[in-house]
């Protein structure tokens, strides 16, 4: 496979600057345009159950809550 056909971003040798400034990498945030993260309660019987996060970028993970 060469270079054009992989799925992965490669970033060539030459163009990588080291610094030690901390850096943000993936989409820029824009505020108030819909892109910040949601929070859903799951809920059975009144109870919470779980917690779904849908995050900026589209992914989503549900936390689930467990009570004694």
């Amino acid at each position: 496979m060469n270079q054009s056909e992989s799925s992965e971003p490669i970033v060539v040798g030459q163009r990588v600057k080291v610094s030690e400034e901390s850096v943000r990498v993936g989409a820029p945030i824009h505020a108030g345009h819909g892109h910040e993260p949601k929070i859903q309660l799951i809920r059975e019987e009144g109870v919470i159950r779980a917690i779904d996060v849908t995050c900026s970028c589209g992914e989503k993970i549900r936390i689930r809550c467990e009570y004694p």
